[in-house]
């Protein structure tokens, strides 16, 4: 790993693990979101109090428009940014080991999964919880099925749908409906852009 920390490796793919420079770094911010979390998510407050511990979770303001219904989970919050009048619904884990970067006017089903990190085939480095990471991006006005899982590095263009359920394993193009397991394109963009 040549030096580099954990810090350095989130979001290139390349593997870091317990011995990783900066993990105790890690590990500390991990259990600081873990901490804010609980409070977000046991804790009855007017919209504009959850607003304002959501931004102190991501590190960065949260658009009035923005609704993130807990229970609502992360690894450190900091590496996800929220466009304008998104809607996280219940019960979803946004796992942000790499940028998640999700965009305007998005929706995004209970129970969703944004995975950013892997974990390698070989089950000896996976006893010792290496792990990778790629950065996720959910175009403006995409709309992610209940139940959906995105995988890490996968681009969801503008406007398209991912079926309730489905588990993103490729980039979706813009306009596109998407569903399966894995999920494959049912519908792609017509002529003129739309779906």
């Amino acid at each position: 790993m040549d030096g580099k920390t954990v810090w350095d490796l989130m979001g290139t793919g390349e593997e870091w693990g317990p011995d990783t420079p900066g993990i105790d770094e890690f590990n500390r911010a991990n259990l600081a979101c873990s901490n804010m979390l609980i409070r977000y998510n046991s804790t009855p407050m007017a919209p504009e109090g959850r607003r304002a511990l959501l931004s102190e979770i991501l590190g960065k303001p949260v658009d009035p428009g923005t609704k993130v219904v807990p229970p609502f989970s992360c690894d450190l919050g900091r590496n996800i940014t929220l466009g304008r009048g998104v809607l996280i619904n219940y019960g979803c884990a946004l796992l942000d080991c790499a940028e998640i970067r999700i965009g305007d006017h998005v929706l995004i089903g209970p129970g969703v999964n944004i995975v950013t990190a892997d974990h390698p085939m070989d089950h000896v480095k996976r006893r010792s919880w290496i792990t990778s990471s790629r950065p996720v991006e959910i175009g403006d006005d995409v709309w992610i099925g209940a139940g959906a899982t995105i995988k890490s590095g996968v681009t969801v263009g503008a406007r398209a749908v991912i079926g309730a359920g489905s588990v993103v394993v490729r980039d979706v193009p813009p306009d596109a409906v998407s569903a399966g397991n894995p999920a494959r394109i049912l519908r792609a963009a017509g002529p003129s852009g739309g779906a």
